[in-house]
């Protein structure tokens, strides 16, 4: 994810406390940025474990009408499919933005 080479690089540039502190303020901007979108997309975050989020989408209707490319509704299983699509591509947007870091 980059985290390893950011709080070395920021431990460099700006010294072992205030790089620290620039260190925690941005892990902590990128992984609300994704707890947002999770929740954006009806999901729950179970836990942090390390830099990853592991999530929980329950397979639930929401009475949300999505249809397929025929125009066709889609049912729950692939409403949820959708939604867990959509949440990890909204991630991905959002943390693309950020020159330090990746998602894989």
């Amino acid at each position: 994810s980059g985290f390893t080479a950011l709080g070395e690089r920021l431990r460099l540039e700006l010294g072992p406390r205030d790089g620290a502190a620039e260190f925690a303020s941005r892990v902590n901007d990128t992984l609300s940025k994704m707890v947002k979108q999770v929740h954006r997309h009806w999901g729950d975050v179970l836990m942090f474990a390390g830099d990853a989020l592991i999530c929980l989408f329950e397979e639930k209707d929401y009475g949300e009408m999505i249809l397929d490319e025929n125009r066709k509704p889609l049912n729950v299983d692939q409403k949820t499919r959708k939604r867990v699509r959509d949440c990890c591509l909204s991630v991905l947007g959002q943390i693309a933005i950020e020159k330090d870091l990746t998602i894989h």
